[in-house]
């Protein structure tokens, strides 16, 4: 009867590491799959006559379910889409709007999570601002709660006070080129 088993346990045992291998070798290459996949989840245009915002939410490839928001500049008119920025999320969330502003004909800013951006040159060129690496800190949350500039250039940044902070605002003069 110990020689019945035998056979039956080895057979149980080599599916048992068949199955567990393919869990193994599934879970890795889900692994290299994550990242920004090309399906579009939300998408929001702006202009202000002279020149265009546009934000993309694209899903993520894998078993996570974030999302990447890339945002881009174009001349009014044209298709010509050059990328300002790429902010990721833990989750998907709506494109905030209320976060992409027009100063003037020339100038511009927009901001997600702890990232800002700014240009002066009707989106030529882009001056990008962390938060994360600008106030090491607070590691992976210093999350900008809201941003004020006046056409002069100064302005200040409200950051998240929902945590206990030194920081609860920072002052610009050149438009959040530089935070202070």
């Amino acid at each position: 009867m110990l020689s019945r088993l035998k056979p039956i346990h080895a057979l149980i045992a080599t599916a048992l590491v068949t199955v567990i291998f393919g869990i193994v070798v599934g879970l890795y290459f889900n692994l290299l799959s994550t990242g920004r996949s090309n399906r579009v989840i939300d998408q929001w245009h702006t202009t202000n006559g002279n020149f265009d915002i546009r934000v993309q939410a694209f899903g993520e490839n894998g078993w996570v379910s974030g999302a990447y928001y890339v945002f881009e500049s174009a001349r009014h008119g044209s298709n010509e889409w050059r990328e300002i920025m790429t902010f990721r999320h833990d989750d998907p969330l709506p494109i905030p709007k209320e976060q992409i502003r027009f100063i003037n004909e020339s100038t511009a800013f927009v901001f997600m999570g702890w990232m800002y951006a700014v240009t002066t040159d009707s989106g030529a060129s882009w001056s990008v601002w962390s938060a994360k690496g600008h106030i090491p800190e607070w590691g992976n949350y210093s999350l900008i709660e809201s941003v004020r500039l006046e056409f002069g250039g100064e302005g200040k940044m409200r950051l998240d006070t929902s945590r206990k902070n030194a920081l609860p605002e920072l002052k610009t003069t050149d438009y959040g080129r530089h935070w202070n």
